[in-house]
C-alpha cells in the first residue's frame, strides 16, 4: 500500500480562493495539535507492512500559519519506515532562513504551490509576493509543484499559452486539478467548466502539447498519468486509481481524522486519540471505500473504461456526461489501435 497522510495545521488561510474546501479566511480559526499528530503516526507506524510506503503532507488551509518549529518537530520526532515529506503552500507569506533550511533538511528540497487565473490572489501585491517566493526558491534549487484549478477562467485560456507561461515561471512539475463540490466551491458554481468544455480543453491541451513538443518543457502530472496507461499499460495513479478512501487519512487541525481532504472537513469518522483499530474499522470509513469503488452503470459500457477506471468518485456527472477527459483518452487508443495494426502487418505481434 502507498499510504498518503495528510496533516493539517489549521483550519484557515490566509487567502479566500473560491472553491478552496477549506473555506479560505472563513474556515475556523483552529490549529493542530503537534504533539498529538506525532503520536497518531508512530501509532500508525505499526499497522502498516515493511512493504508500504509513506507519504506525510502538510496542509490546510495555509500550513505555515503556525511557526515552522512546529512542523520541524513532528518530522523529528515521528518514525515511519519507507517515508517521504513534502508540504503544499500558498506562499503568500514572508519566507525565512528556517522555511529554506525545513525545505532542504525535511522535505528533500520540494515543496507544493497553487496558481490560478482570477480565484487565487485579492489584489497585485499577493500574487507580487508570491512570485517572489516562487523565484526565490527555484534559484535555491528547490523542486516546485505547481497545482492549477480547472475553472472556467482556466480553461478560457489557450492551453499552449498557459503551458508557455508555466515554461517560463520555471517550475519543474505542474498538475491540474479539476473541481469538486467541497467547501467554498459551493458557493459558486459559476467558476466551474461544463465537463464536455473540460473535455474538450484537455484534448486541445494534449494536441498543442505534441504539436509544440511542451511535454519536455516541466512534468505535466493529468498528461503523463493519462499518457502512461496507454504506454506501459499501467491502469492506476492519480485520481484515476479510485482506492483513494482507502490509502488516505486526512487529520483535521481539531483532531477529527478523514479520508479525502477535499470532504475531509465535512465527512470526517473519528478522532485523532482513538484507537487505530477504531479508525480502520469505522463504519463510516467502509462506507466511504465502498462508495468510491461504485461506478457509475454507463462506465461498463464506455471504450476507455478500461484505462479510465471510472475516475474520481468526486467528480460530479452531469447528466451522461462523465468529469473524464474522455476525448483525450479516445484519441490515444485510436493511436494505440493503430501502431498495433501497423506491428501486426509487418510481422512484429502474432
Amino acid at each position: 500500500m502507498n499510504w498518503m497522510l495528510y496533516l493539517k495545521t489549521t483550519e484557515t488561510c490566509n487567502l479566500n480562493c473560491k472553491h478552496c474546501f477549506t473555506n479560505g479566511i472563513d474556515g475556523p480559526k483552529i490549529y493542530w495539535n503537534p504533539t498529538a499528530v506525532s503520536n497518531w503516526l508512530n501509532r500508525f507506524s505499526k499497522y502498516i507492512n515493511s512493504h508500504d510506503t509513506v507519504h506525510c503532507e502538510f496542509h490546510g488551509g495555509e500550513p505555515l500559519l503556525v511557526n515552522v518549529g512546529e512542523l520541524r518537530n513532528v518530522y523529528d520526532s515521528v518514525t515511519l519506515p519507507n517515508s517521504t515529506w513534502g508540504m503544499t503552500s500558498n506562499l503568500v507569506l514572508r519566507l525565512y532562513d528556517e522555511h529554506y533550511t525545513f525545505i532542504r533538511e525535511c522535505l528533500n528540497n520540494r515543496v507544493g504551490t497553487s496558481w490560478d487565473p482570477k480565484i487565487r490572489f485579492a489584489n497585485d501585491k499577493q500574487f507580487e509576493l508570491w512570485y517572489k517566493n516562487v523565484r526565490s526558491l527555484l534559484e535555491n534549487d528547490v523542486t516546485i509543484r505547481l497545482f492549477v484549478s480547472v475553472t472556467k477562467d482556466t480553461i478560457s485560456i489557450e492551453p499552449i499559452y498557459l503551458l508557455s507561461w508555466l515554461k517560463q515561471l520555471g517550475v519543474q512539475e505542474v498538475s491540474f486539478e479539476r473541481l469538486t463540490g467541497n467547501g467554498s466551491a459551493n458557493k459558486f458554481p459559476e467558476i466551474f467548466p461544463t465537463n464536455l468544455e473540460q473535455d474538450a480543453w484537455f484534448l486541445k491541451m494534449h494536441e498543442q502539447s505534441k504539436l509544440y513538443g511542451a511535454r519536455d518543457w516541466f512534468y505535466n502530472d493529468f498528461l503523463e498519468t493519462i499518457y502512461s496507461k496507454f504506454e506501459t499499460g499501467f491502469t492506476g495513479g492519480g485520481t484515476f486509481c479510485r482506492d483513494c478512501e482507502e490509502k488516505i487519512f486526512t487529520l483535521n487541525a481539531d483532531g477529527s481524522v478523514a479520508g479525502c481532504p477535499n470532504s475531509a472537513p465535512e465527512e470526517h469518522f473519528g478522532n485523532i486519540e482513538e484507537p487505530m483499530e477504531n479508525l480502520i474499522n469505522n463504519p463510516m470509513r467502509l462506507n466511504n471505500i465502498a462508495c468510491e469503488r461504485n461506478r457509475n452503470p454507463g462506465c461498463y459500457s464506455c471504450e476507455v473504461f478500461q484505462y479510465c477506471g471510472g475516475d474520481c468518485h468526486q467528480l460530479a456527472w452531469q447528466d451522461d456526461i462523465c468529469g473524464a477527459p474522455k476525448s483525450l483518452m479516445k484519441s490515444l487508443l485510436s493511436n494505440k489501435k493503430k501502431i498495433w495494426t501497423i506491428r501486426k502487418e509487418y510481422g512484429f505481434v502474432n
